[in-house]
C-alpha cells in the first residue's frame, strides 16, 4: 500500500498548501520513506500538482455560472486511472473496487463516475480486441498449390442446408434470417441498421406498388363491365328501334292502302256509295297499329 499511501499524503500537503520550492527533495524523501523506486512518484506529483489547480479554476467558473458545469474526463485523468491501478495490482491490491474508490478520492471525482469510466474504456478495448481477432487467415504453401489461398477457420458462417439444388423449405426461415444478420455484422462498411431499413422501405414501396396495381386492375375491371353492359343495351335498343321501324313502315303501308280506298270510294257515284258504304265502313273499323293489335276506328 505504499503508493496509496504516499499519493495521499502528496494530496494532502497540494490542499494544504505546503510543497515548497524544494519539490525534488520533498519527492525523493516520500520514496525513501516508503521504499519506492526512485522517480516513481514524479509522475503522480506532477499530475496532481496540475489537476488541483485545474479543479481551483473550476470551481471558480461553477461558482459564477447560474448554469451547471460537467467536468469533462480528460487524457491525463485515463492515464492516471490506468497506471495507478497497473501498480496498485503490482503491490498486491486485487480489490478492483477498492482501487477505483481510491483513485475517485485523489482526482475528486464520484465513485459512480470513476467506476463507469473504467469499465466503459474496458468493455471498448475488449471488443476491439474481438474484432481484430475475429478471423484467422491461413495462407497455403506455393509448394502445395500454385497460388496463395486463405480459408477462414474461426466463426465460419452457418450453411443453409440445400435439397435438390434448392434451399430446404422447412420451418428454417428464423434461422436463416439469425444467419444473414450475423454474416452482415461480420461485414466491413456496412451497417446492419442501415441495410434493414432500406429492405423495410422497399417492400413498402413493393406492397404500394402491387396494392396500387391491384386497384387499376379492379377499376379496369369495373369499367370493361360497365362497357360491356353498355354494349348489350345498345344493341337491344337497336334491335327495339329496328322493330319500331318495322311496324311504322308496315303501318304507314296499311294507312296508304286505306287511303287509296278512300279516294276510289269518294270518286263513285252517289247510288254505287250507298250501295258499297256498308262494306267499307266495316273495313275502315280496323286498323291494325304498330304492335300487331287491333284498334277500333269509330267512323
Amino acid at each position: 500500500m505504499s503508493l496509496k499511501n504516499a499519493l495521499f499524503e502528496i494530496k494532502e500537503r497540494i490542499i494544504n498548501k505546503q510543497i515548497s520550492h524544494s519539490e525534488d527533495k520533498y519527492i525523493y524523501e516520500l520514496e525513501s520513506k516508503y521504499t519506492m523506486n526512485k522517480g516513481k512518484l514524479i509522475f503522480y506529483f506532477n499530475f496532481l500538482m496540475i489537476l488541483y489547480m485545474k479543479n481551483a479554476e473550476f470551481m471558480n467558473l461553477a461558482s459564477h455560472s447560474s448554469k451547471k458545469i460537467n467536468r469533462k474526463w480528460t487524457k491525463d485523468e485515463i492515464e492516471f486511472m490506468f497506471q495507478y491501478i497497473s501498480e496498485r495490482q503490482e503491490e498486491g491490491a486485487l480489490n478492483i473496487t477498492e482501487i477505483l474508490d481510491e483513485i475517485a478520492q485523489l482526482i475528486n471525482r464520484g465513485y459512480q463516475s470513476v467506476n463507469y469510466k473504467y469499465y466503459s474504456i474496458v468493455k471498448a478495448k475488449e471488443k476491439k480486441e474481438i474484432e481484430s481477432t475475429k478471423y484467422q487467415f491461413k495462407t497455403i504453401s506455393h509448394t502445395e498449390v500454385p497460388v496463395i489461398s486463405t480459408e477462414i477457420i474461426k466463426d465460419t458462417p452457418p450453411v443453409i442446408p440445400v435439397e435438390n439444388g434448392n434451399p430446404a423449405k422447412d420451418d428454417d426461415l428464423l434461422d436463416i434470417l439469425s444467419g444473414l444478420i450475423t454474416n452482415v455484422q461480420q461485414l466491413p462498411g456496412i451497417q446492419l441498421n442501415e441495410l434493414l431499413r432500406s429492405l423495410y422501405q422497399l417492400t413498402n414501396m413493393a406492397i404500394q406498388n402491387q396494392e396500387a396495381v391491384q386497384k387499376l386492375a379492379s377499376v379496369k375491371s369495373e369499367s370493361d363491365l360497365e362497357k360491356k353492359t353498355l354494349q348489350e343495351k345498345l344493341v337491344i335498343m337497336e334491335q327495339q328501334l329496328e322493330q319500331e321501324k318495322k311496324r311504322n313502315d308496315e303501318l304507314q303501308s296499311e294507312v296508304k292502302k286505306f287511303a287509296k280506298e278512300i279516294m276510289a270510294f269518294n270518286q263513285l257515284g252517289d247510288a254505287a256509295k250507298i250501295q258499297n258504304l256498308k262494306t267499307y265502313n266495316q273495313r275502315l273499323n280496323y286498323l291494325i297499329d304498330g304492335t300487331g293489335l287491333v284498334v277500333r276506328v269509330t267512323g
